[in-house]
């Protein structure tokens, strides 16, 4: 497959000096792949695409399906120190719908915290995710984590054409589905440039300038959710450091890291 490197280059080093774009047939996973190189102390901005992942992962150790030609599926490496990390994945999705939908024409809303989903919430379908791992760049700062620099992942998965294994417990779509014009090429052009953009001023200004952009995008927003701690009640957007609200019967609850269901998506597989 014929990708974009020189464009691609052209279009995000001027914001990212230093920056690179590398393509593999064949890796386990992108982002295993630079977590290895930053390791070794290859920490230089860089995307690394590849046209088939054997053991792309999401969050909690699930599975990334990644068939060639099926899925557009690559990780961004930055060297990051954001005043708060807190609602750096949401600001990544933010990036990533501003590229695929800028006009809002495919309905494509967030999911708290990392999922791109195709609504509304009864009956969406999932087109994509988002992995975050980090590392402490240098000698661990044990008495200012806050200004600790580290050497940031960002995997994206989007599916092309939707998945048809069976045993996935979400319905999956594609961008075939939503636009027949689409192609990875194209989506690679317009996503990868606008995260970049959204990254860096999270960076300089935090999560609390993109709070309204994310509830206006937000999927679960005002749908009755159950969290995998037993917390159940209606979403109500996030906050200026994108934690999840929950307004239960006991009170508005927060939730800053957890798993995060439609109440009716769960009826449905009961």
């Amino acid at each position: 497959m014929n990708w974009p490197v020189e464009d691609l280059w052209l279009e995000v080093e001027p914001d990212l000096p230093g920056f690179s774009v590398e393509v593999l047939a064949q890796v386990d996973s992108t982002n295993d792949e630079l977590m290895r190189r930053a390791k070794k102390g290859n920490t230089d901005p860089i995307l690394l695409l590849a046209n088939e992942q054997t053991a792309g992962k999401g969050r909690r150790g699930r599975v990334w399906h990644s068939v060639p030609g099926q899925s557009l599926t690559f990780s961004l490496g930055l060297n990051l120190n954001p005043m708060i990390w807190s609602g750096l994945s949401l600001v990544v999705g933010l990036g990533i719908l501003r590229g695929l939908d800028p006009f809002r024409k495919m309905s494509i809303g967030l999911k708290w915290p990392n999922d791109l989903w195709v609504g509304p919430a009864t009956g969406a379908r999932k087109l994509g995710g988002i992995l975050m791992e980090s590392n402490v760049i240098g000698s661990p700062n044990f008495t200012n984590k806050q200004d600790q620099s580290r050497y940031c992942v960002i995997g994206i998965g989007i599916n092309i054409n939707a998945p048809k294994d069976v045993s996935l417990k979400m319905p999956a779509i594609g961008l075939e589905d939503l636009d027949p014009g689409l192609t990875p090429q194209t989506a690679l052009l317009r996503v990868v440039p606008e995260v970049v953009k959204y990254v860096k001023q999270f960076c300089s200004k935090g999560f609390t300038g993109f709070v309204t952009e994310f509830n206006a995008l937000d999927i679960l927003n005002g749908e009755a959710v159950s969290m995998s701690n037993g917390v159940q009640g209606l979403a109500r957007g996030v906050n200026a450091l994108g934690e999840l609200l929950i307004q239960t019967k006991e009170g508005l609850v927060t939730i800053s890291s957890d798993e995060v269901s439609l109440l009716s998506f769960l009826h449905q597989r009961d």
